[in-house]
């Protein structure tokens, strides 16, 4: 894998190791879906907030309930450097400051980088932070609006989305958007940054039976509590309620995207909030893209970036991925798998319920 990227994924592999226990919580946009319960004698808190837009959950036994806060504080330190709806968050003053070099943080350099470095060797233009602009123009914002923008606004907005005119500085630890009227969205890949920190905070109080959920995204690490692979839900993008199946993980992150978390329909047409930064339009073709792999950083990236490609492409692309798995559902409800994820036994694998 790309150098920053392995450099990221080694530096909370050095953490102190954890076997998460818990029970996989049904989240508020019905991504994944409970299957477990805690066995008897498991005394387990949930601790859980409101962040980045979705509800976030980490569950640690009873009398380590103090890591959990500290995870939970250490999101919310984050959440404040990249909610674009927070006047005084760094990416807010980085989109205010549009056409100069604005001064930012280790963390919204790492994340940047990261960002970057998977686009070149991995998603190209499929994943870009500076689609901003194309998401105020859709509304798909703190308030959503439900009518479909005009070509000639679309267009326009279109015409800021550039990931080559956001620079990164790494000796003065500056970032600049190169235009006036650019914007930076991290909500695609900002909330996966969150959780492998605040993961890394578990460890680092010396947590080994835990897990942190956020929205569409979680991470497990170990065993399931009695032994054996975590068993998590996966939400059927048409049927609200049903499983798609049934992911078997261990030490590992996973992530959906679908088009039934936020959208509006307009004359029978969905239009949901993954935009195409290409084209400014939502994607079509995709209704669904799981993906499994070492750090949450890096799958939700490639939830969204494989949801813009055919189902085709998008397993040929995570296929070519060492350590990446997925599951992508098509327009037609049929269901696409890589092969890692076939397999009879061991993890990670998916079971398809009929």
């Amino acid at each position: 894998m790309i150098a920053s990227l392995l450099t990221y994924a080694k530096r909370l592999a050095t953490r102190p190791s954890v076997l998460v226990v818990g029970v996989l919580l049904l989240v508020s946009l019905g991504v994944f879906l409970p299957l477990l319960q805690s066995p008897a004698g498991t005394d387990m808190v949930n601790v859980a907030d409101f962040l980045m837009d979705t509800f976030v959950t980490i569950r640690v036994p009873a009398v380590q309930r103090s890591a959990a806060d500290a995870a939970m504080a250490e999101m919310k330190r984050l959440n404040r450097i990249f909610d674009r709806f927070d006047a005084g968050s760094e990416v807010s003053r980085v989109n205010a400051g549009a056409g100069n070099w604005v001064a930012v943080g280790p963390e919204m350099m790492e994340l940047l980088s990261i960002v970057n470095e998977m686009a070149a060797e991995w998603t190209g233009d499929l994943f870009d932070v500076t689609v901003g602009p194309l998401m105020d123009v859709w509304g798909f914002g703190q308030d959503q609006q439900t009518v479909r923008p005009a070509p000639d606004d679309i267009q326009r907005a279109l015409s800021l989305v550039d990931r080559s005119r956001l620079k990164l500085d790494w000796t003065g630890s500056r970032v600049m958007l190169s235009e006036p009227g650019m914007g930076l969205n991290l909500g695609g890949v900002a909330i996966g940054y969150a959780i492998d920190q605040a993961v890394g905070v578990l460890r680092e109080h010396g947590v080994t039976s835990g897990l942190i959920e956020v929205g569409g995204d979680v991470y497990v690490i170990g065993q399931r509590p009695g032994g054996g692979a975590w068993r998590i839900g996966v939400q059927h993008p048409r049927q609200p309620g049903i499983k798609l199946g049934v992911l078997h993980l261990e030490e590992q992150a996973v992530a959906t995207s679908g088009d039934y978390q936020r959208y509006f329909i307009v004359d029978g047409q969905r239009y949901h909030h993954i935009l195409n930064p290409q084209t400014g339009y939502p994607s079509q073709g995709v209704i669904s893209v799981t993906v499994v792999g070492p750090t949450a950083t890096e799958v939700d990236i490639l939830s969204t970036a494989v949801f813009l490609l055919s189902a085709e492409e998008g397993i040929a692309l995570l296929e070519s991925m060492p350590g990446v798995e997925g599951i992508i559902v098509n327009a037609e409800e049929e269901v696409f798998v890589t092969s890692g994820l076939k397999k009879g036994e061991g993890t990670p694998r998916f079971e398809i319920r009929q």
